[in-house]
């Protein structure tokens, strides 16, 4: 990525449409997941457990972005319906299994939010695509750099 700084207004509007895009974003997938009796934090939390099984509370509210309180609420509610286990970890560490029934849930709710995703990028050819997931990538901070 370059070194050059935006000018603040540039800076301002990025802002702008970065939440823009997310409201019309959650409101789609809220829309589809509701068909499938999902919120979007619990698919967000069920897809992390069926991606990286085995996980503490605390690494799925890291991986969801919620906090340690409002992922164990989603743990325990997904828990009730049968989608998700909790077991013993290391200390008081619980670590978190999909079942049987939670991985064909998110199996139909990553297709849910797949379809609402290329709906919404359907105007970009597959440059702009992997273009715009390289600068979310690096906006975001998950690309491994430091971003002090």
């Amino acid at each position: 990525m370059g070194d050059q700084r935006p000018d603040r207004s540039t800076a301002v509007g990025i802002a702008i449409l970065l939440r823009r895009a997310q409201l019309r974003k959650q409101l789609a997938c809220e829309t589809r997941l509701a068909e499938l009796r999902l919120t979007l934090p619990q698919w967000g939390i069920l897809h992390a457990v069926a991606t990286a099984p085995d996980s503490s509370t605390h690494a799925l509210a890291l991986m969801t972005g919620q906090s340690d309180q409002a992922a164990g609420a989603v743990v325990a509610r997904l828990e009730q319906r049968g989608l998700v286990e909790r077991r013993p970890g290391v200390g008081k560490a619980i670590i978190h299994r999909i079942t049987q029934d939670g991985a064909r849930l998110v199996d139909s709710a990553d297709n849910a939010v797949a379809d609402v995703m290329e709906l919404a990028l359907s105007g970009l050819d597959s440059s702009e695509v992997h273009a715009l997931n390289r600068y979310l990538t690096h906006v975001a901070g998950t690309d491994g750099e430091s971003r002090d």
